[in-house]
């Protein structure tokens, strides 16, 4: 995944910041590693790890817990100013809430519940029964444009429930749940900018691309990092 960056960036496609993975990708970060390594990589291709999905809390509660911290250590360690917290259901999202905000506390990391529809959290009613379960305002929230779209529901919906919680919003285009090259979909991305902008939010996004011709995955975030500068910013201001 890859953030608005400014410069050539990797393959020239004009993204520098990144949104990284601890598990479950074909390129995983490897947290047993020295940071130093990422650092080092980083600056060679001119990258910067922004945020960093961590691995899930499950019913291994404890080892689970425990590796979760460590790879926010880790996340932190390479440059990430924000984790997404990741659980495998909503009991566990709030039993696990306080001893991994405890653990954290100091690092400098923000960290964020996100809506998926491949995890507990799918729907409006998700979100707010482990908001209102975990009640500790440490935690932040991710605003998953897709797959709120894929749930039936509407950004200005997930926008009005999440407010001032929102540290990061991750952007797609889609028709249905099929993702679809930026401009080409159902989802007013102009929209959800100006609103995000009366609503004071000054935080990152992420340009997201799962498209089924994966073979133009390339082209399509170049050419949805210039439909976002040219319709979503530079049109706006």
């Amino acid at each position: 995944m890859a953030t608005g960056g400014v410069s050539g960036g990797l393959f020239g496609l004009g993204f520098d910041q990144f949104e990284g993975y601890c598990t479950w990708t074909s390129g995983p970060f490897d947290i047993e590693k020295d940071p130093a390594d990422y650092l080092n990589l980083g600056r060679k291709y001119r990258m910067q790890f922004v945020s960093v999905q961590l691995p899930t809390i499950n019913d291994n509660f404890d080892a689970s817990l425990t590796k979760a911290i460590r790879a926010a250590k880790f996340a932190r360690a390479i440059g990430a100013e924000i984790v997404v917290y990741r659980v495998n259901s909503r009991p566990n999202y709030i039993r696990a809430a306080k001893p991994f905000l405890d653990a954290i506390e100091g690092l400098g990391l923000t960290p964020v519940l996100q809506n998926h529809c491949a995890t507990p959290i799918k729907t409006l009613a998700d979100y707010r029964e482990v908001i209102e379960g975990i009640a500790d305002s440490r935690m932040k929230t991710l605003l998953e444009v897709g797959h709120f779209h894929s749930a039936g529901v509407h950004w200005r919906e997930g926008c009005k429930l999440l407010g001032e919680s929102i540290a990061l919003v991750h952007l797609k285009d889609q028709v249905g749940e099929q993702g679809v090259p930026f401009g080409t979909g159902q989802i007013d991305l102009p929209g959800l900018f100006r609103h995000m902008r009366s609503a004071g939010y000054r935080g990152r996004y992420v340009l997201e691309v799962e498209v089924q011709d994966k073979e133009n995955t390339l082209r399509y975030l170049a050419e949805g990092r210039e439909f976002i500068r040219t319709q979503c910013i530079e049109k706006q201001q």
